[in-house]
């Protein structure tokens, strides 16, 4: 687990140490063991071996190691004693009742945008009704909802964005153990959140390049004009409004609109931070392609604590996980797949349905485990060489769930 108290320190145990980390810190004092200088980056096995021996857990600076990103997120992913959440009901039957109540919640983020366009006051009831069915769904098996959320076909970003940060930000607040009426509560703030881009132009708001300083201000303006917005309406709770005016800020202060400190950050607003960087870094736009999800959850775990509190992040990255199923894969040979699911002891190596070959063309489906160290056709150990955002190579995962692809219960 990563300590708070520090941006980049992070718990290792002895037994997972691996060439490329920085050790800062031991679990005994430097001067109880025989290494020469107090911090030091790990360049061989015998430094491993002594560290085992000397030590039980170290602390490790994430950002002065190298090469061992994902063994670091997976540290800070799965801390000790943390057990894993039992879903209710299975995927399969959760993924039934969780579709049409996405699709409702869709239309109602779509109605949102139009009431505001056209001046209309927002049906409040309607909102918090949706809501509430997206929350007992994550309560009943997250997985579901949460795969829905990586399919992305709209063209109007704002109002699905509005729908997938609100279902991230539940799950997020499930994950770090809210009440369910609080997670109601931050499921309409995710809902709201960017209610204020409707008064941004198009021209800014759909640039496919880079924002001069003067149309940056007036996007900024967005949280500003959502505060407006919603403080019109009566119906509308305070939580809702300080959300839409705060979630751009940052701990250390350097966000806007007003440059709050972490002390001053409203709580809910920190959660809906972490869902809205991580669907924006994840979809596509305008001006740019939407990374993958390990590379959207290795941009939130860089900016732990300066832009967002730490122990969010931490939850979200268990939440969604380092290979999430239905992340798009292209392996060692070129041939590519869909991940279908991880095994616990073996979350770097996840199960792969491979739907293309080499060449990229559809062929026969085949499960390969990782974790097994299957073989290509060349005998070379099959691995991932990179992961792809939603849609690559024209894939569609959807169509896959609906021709029958298990999906495992749990992300």
């Amino acid at each position: 687990m990563v300590d708070g108290a520090k941006t980049d320190r992070v718990k290792v145990e002895a037994a997972q140490l691996a060439i490329g980390m920085y050790v800062m810190e031991l679990d005994r004092p430097w001067t109880d063991t025989a290494f020469l200088f107090q911090g030091f980056r790990i360049r061989q096995q015998q430094e491993i071996r002594l560290l085992r021996e000397n030590c039980s857990y170290v602390w490790v600076d994430a950002r002065r190691s190298q090469g061992v990103e994902d063994q670091l997120i997976e540290n800070l992913a799965q801390p000790a004693g943390l057990q894993p959440v039992i879903a209710k009901v299975e995927f399969s039957e959760e993924i039934n009742q969780a579709s049409p109540i996405w699709h409702a919640a869709r239309e109602e983020s779509l109605r949102i945008l139009q009431a505001v366009k056209l001046g209309r006051e927002l049906d409040v009831g309607a909102v918090k009704t949706v809501v509430k069915e997206c929350v007992e769904s994550i309560l009943r098996n997250p997985a579901a909802m949460l795969w829905l959320a990586r399919i992305k076909n709209s063209d109007d970003y704002t109002a699905e964005h509005s729908l997938r940060v609100s279902i991230l930000s539940i799950a997020l607040a499930k994950e770090l153990g809210l009440p369910s009426y609080q997670l109601e509560q931050i499921g309409v703030c995710g809902m709201l959140h960017d209610v204020g881009k409707i008064t941004i132009p198009g021209e800014i708001l759909n640039k496919p390049g880079a924002l001069t300083a003067d149309e940056f201000r007036v996007m900024q303006s967005h949280a500003a004009e959502g505060r407006k917005l919603l403080m019109s309406n009566q119906q509308i709770s305070a939580a809702t409004v300080d959300v839409a005016y705060a979630h751009h800020e940052r701990l250390d202060g350097k966000g806007y609109p007003r440059g709050l400190d972490a002390s001053k950050i409203p709580y809910f607003a920190k959660i809906i931070a972490v869902a809205d960087t991580y669907d924006a870094i994840n979809s596509d736009r305008v001006y740019s392609k939407g990374k993958s999800s390990l590379e959207s959850l290795r941009i939130l775990f860089d900016a732990a604590n300066s832009h967002f509190d730490e122990e969010m992040v931490g939850s979200f990255i268990r939440l969604i996980g380092i290979y999430p199923p239905g992340e798009i894969v292209e392996l060692s040979n070129g041939e590519v797949g869909i991940i279908i699911g991880c095994s616990p002891d073996s979350k770097l190596k996840p199960r792969v349905l491979r739907v293309l070959d080499c060449n990229k063309i559809a062929c026969k489906e085949r499960v390969i485990d990782l974790a097994s160290t299957p073989l290509d056709p060349a005998d070379k150990p099959y691995r991932i060489r990179e992961v792809h955002g939603s849609g690559a190579f024209g894939i569609d995962i959807e169509s896959y769930r609906l021709k029958g692809l298990k999906i495992p219960a749990g992300l």
